[in-house]
């Protein structure tokens, strides 16, 4: 997915813009302690410079650029968020931001006319760093025209909608307000425990206010206010608050992970703690922790997302990996939907996220095995060789093992796969079915089950 790091870079507008840095599987990273928050996604877009001559390269890294200048980026994708716009190449890997304290207007250009029926759709943008550039819009893949003019109006409405709540300000005004918040001042003129506890007390006092406003909206507004000014007062609030908000949530985030790595290094004495943790951990991704774009707001790009969106939640906190290198489309399907809270996927979308994630490069792939036709998202790094290699191990040590009764003949179960490996039955009755066919093991099909054995044919062999 990434171009080779001894290749220069391209020097055109994209590259001479604000950098922005990319997750793994190609998503923006969003600046989450600002509030930033994506609201429209766009693809098969072109960003033109319409300045004479070139922009300057970037200072940082002037030298790594090629000598031939390209006014025109093409086959890019276009974000939208609350503090900038921001232009993805995923071929190359390269993104750019326009932050909007330095657009200093935004204007739609193009469309149709008498002289020119199919004339492009733009964004014309006066900025005080690069001059004047054009965001033009070639639509989707199947209507390029006609829905290209809907893709410029949905992005340009956004972008207005972004400049006029200047969310970007939203550090600076919650920092005057943390100050003067009550759990600081008061707090100042006590010392020791006592002013510990108060603090505390305090701080969960405001925290339950805050989400009482957010929420609540304006209670206090008189019989004679519509009910469409009202909804919208309610919005407002919740926008207002929707930063402390995330704050709150990310110091419980924060706590969940400190409290995970201390049991983790920890014995049994932390158990109890370690309970408390997964309670809390139930309870934030009950309530929807990851901001996800609607199909509306993604358009035609929005398998194409919801795939790296996928692969960035299995990658986080090794999900995938901890699963054994593949988890079955019903865990993946109820786990990422549980995290969105709302919005959620249908299984429809899953499925055609999943087809687009080896042509994307992404490092996963769906897989069906061919005896059950069970569907699964495998990494690819995983390989059935070494699975094969570790359950041959796994029941040779359970021959080894054999204690003293005579009932016990040893072998492994397609249980005891599943409570060793921690994956599920059915992935561990594949996994024994595969190192069966590839010659690890044999089985032995009595009326109390299926068990399997190492082959020893295949020992002696390679003996």
């Amino acid at each position: 997915m990434s171009s080779s790091n001894n290749k220069p870079r391209r020097w055109s507008p994209l590259t001479c813009l604000g950098t922005t840095k990319l997750s793994p599987s190609g998503l923006i990273q969003l600046e989450s302690d600002a509030g930033e928050v994506e609201t429209q996604c766009r693809t098969n877009c072109e960003l033109r410079y319409e300045g004479s001559g070139p922009l300057p390269k970037p200072v940082d890294n002037s030298s790594g650029f090629t000598d031939f200048w390209t006014a025109i980026d093409v086959n890019l994708s276009c974000h939208v968020t609350t503090h900038r716009i921001v232009l993805v190449d995923e071929k190359e890997s390269i993104a750019g931001s326009i932050p909007y304290p330095l657009v200093h207007t935004a204007e739609g250009k193009g469309g149709p006319s008498f002289r020119s029926p199919k004339a492009s759709y733009k964004i014309e943008l006066n900025t005080l760093a690069w001059g004047e550039l054009l965001i033009v819009f070639r639509g989707g893949e199947r209507h390029p025209y006609s829905q290209s003019g809907k893709d410029r109006d949905a992005a340009l409405t956004a972008i207005h909608r972004a400049q006029k709540r200047k969310a970007w300000e939203d550090r600076e005004r919650q920092a005057a307000k943390e100050a003067a918040r009550p759990s600081q001042t008061i707090t100042a003129r006590k010392v020791g425990v006592d002013a510990i506890m108060t603090k505390n007390k305090l701080l969960l006092k405001e925290n339950a206010n805050l989400a009482e406003t957010a929420f609540g909206g304006n209670n206090k507004t008189t019989k004679h206010v519509s009910k469409k000014k009202g909804n919208q007062e309610d919005i407002d609030a919740f926008m207002r608050e929707a930063t402390p908000l995330l704050k709150v949530i990310q110091k419980y985030t924060s706590t969940i992970e400190r409290e995970r790595r201390a049991a983790a290094s920890t014995n049994n004495d932390a158990a109890k703690q370690h309970n408390d943790t997964e309670k809390l951990v139930a309870m934030l991704e009950n309530m929807g922790m990851t901001s996800a774009l609607s199909e509306k707001q993604s358009g035609s790009m929005y398998h194409k997302q919801l795939a790296r969106q996928i692969v960035d939640f299995l990658r986080h906190n090794d999900k995938l990996t901890k699963a054994g290198g593949m988890m079955t489309l019903t865990d993946v399907y109820c786990l990422f939907n549980r995290a969105r809270g709302t919005n959620m996927i249908s299984p429809d979308d899953l499925l055609k996220a999943l087809d687009l994630m080896k042509d994307l490069g992404l490092g996963m792939s769906r897989r069906s095995f061919q005896s059950s036709g069970v569907l699964v998202i495998q990494d690819d790094a995983f390989d059935d060789e070494v699975m094969a290699k570790k359950l041959a191990d796994l029941a040779s040590s359970s021959m080894k093992q054999k204690a003293e009764p005579a009932d016990d003949i040893g072998g492994i179960t397609v249980i005891d796969v599943s409570r060793t490996l921690k994956i599920p039955a059915l992935l561990a009755n594949e996994q024994l079915q595969s190192a069966e066919q590839m010659g690890w093991l044999c089985r032995d099909s009595t009326i109390e089950g299926m068990r399997y054995f190492p082959n020893l044919f295949q020992a002696a062999t390679s003996c």
